[in-house]
């Protein structure tokens, strides 16, 4: 820096060079070495020297800012349980024992958490089956299309659908005595250990509830219509929402009856909902994922949800903070229909294809 000033005074006229020549060496001042034109103009400003590495595109493209990798082992699909999808939904009550339940009355399960084998019914069905839930390994329902009802009685699936009268999508419970099931045209049925009960004192609606999660006190059912019910022994009742009319609810899950999620969408857009047990608040920073159909959490951090496309997020409802993934392992074009986790190292994932995948 120092030869140039000085050669760009010179250049200038603005010093006597004979003064110069007495106070600087020789050698630093020869007119071929530093002060030539070439010599000015290129070598430590040279084009690529400026060009440096750190500041070159490709490093502006940081890995840091691309999701990270989630990724995925496929258990079962279509092709390897006899062309049979078990598509809609899965539950269980440890982690190696869970169903999955799909179209046409397909019923497949595991008892080692990996091999998946096709479940013949006491009584056979080509209902599509909408859902299943275990209370443990004695205890469970499968539900479904045209009034169809399955009790889990610790070995087999037995027929129990005395009194129901409407497509059943969603069941859940507390206790042996103690489950809620809902469906087509807000139906809503309770089983007493003994028999079903369909309730009476709600209006029908066109909807169709189609997801249920509880406590032992209270069940929460919503589905279209932006509709959402909560459900006692003896009353339900319609809890308020601020999302718009044309939203569809399809899931729902939660860590207390005064803290719930809800999922599905409005139109082709990803909407959620959270609810304190009495009101239900649509969450204004769901990523743009397209439709979503399933959640389940393993706490009020660990929150999975899925939807359209192989999208998978992760809801952490302390930090109200959505973190979504590059999924390898579920195909782009399929749709999560259902998650099921029994901890945060076992967690399951089914598609509309009938693919059953775990969480590596």
């Amino acid at each position: 820096m120092r030869r140039l000033a000085i050669a760009s005074l010179l250049l200038l006229g603005c010093f006597d060079w004979d003064v110069l020549s007495s106070t600087l060496g020789e050698q630093d001042l020869s007119a071929s070495g530093d002060l030539s034109v070439f010599d000015l103009a290129q070598t430590d400003l040279a084009q690529p020297d400026l060009a440096q590495p750190d500041l070159r595109m490709p490093d502006l493209a940081m890995p840091d800012l691309m999701p990270p990798t989630l990724s995925f082992t496929k258990q079962a699909d279509a092709a390897g349980l006899g062309n049979k999808k078990a598509n809609n939904a899965i539950f269980g009550y440890s982690a190696m024992h869970i169903t999955a339940v799909g179209d046409g009355g397909v019923v497949a399960r595991t008892t080692n958490g990996k091999d998946w084998s096709i479940v013949t019914l006491a009584a056979t069905t080509t209902q599509n089956l909408y859902d299943v839930w275990f209370l443990d390994d004695k205890v469970g329902w499968i539900v479904g299309m045209g009034s169809t009802a399955y009790q889990w009685d610790g070995s087999t699936w037995v027929v129990k659908a005395a009194n129901l009268t409407n497509d059943v999508q969603a069941v859940f419970g507390s206790a042996a005595n103690k489950v809620v099931a809902a469906g087509s045209a807000d139906a809503v049925f309770r089983f007493d250990g003994t028999n079903w009960t369909k309730s009476t004192n709600i209006a029908p609606k066109p909807g169709t509830q189609y997801g249920m999660w509880g406590t032992g006190l209270t069940f929460f059912s919503v589905g279209a219509s932006n509709d959402t019910l909560n459900i006692t022994d003896v009353t339900q009742v319609r809890a308020a929402s601020d999302q718009g009319g044309g939203t569809v609810f399809r899931s729902v899950w939660g860590t207390s009856a005064t803290n719930i999620l809800a999922v599905g969408y409005d139109g082709n857009t990803a909407i959620a909902s959270k609810s304190n047990g009495v009101l239900w608040t649509k969450l204004n920073n769901v990523p743009t994922v397209g439709k979503l159909y399933a959640v389940w959490g393993v706490s009020a951090t660990e929150i999975w949800v899925g939807g359209e496309n192989g999208q998978v997020m992760q809801y952490n409802d302390n930090t109200k903070v959505w973190s979504r993934f590059t999924v390898s392992g579920i195909p782009s074009n399929e749709i999560i229909k259902d998650i099921w986790a029994f901890d945060a190292a076992n967690v399951w994932f089914v598609t509309d294809t009938g693919g059953i995948y775990k969480k590596n």
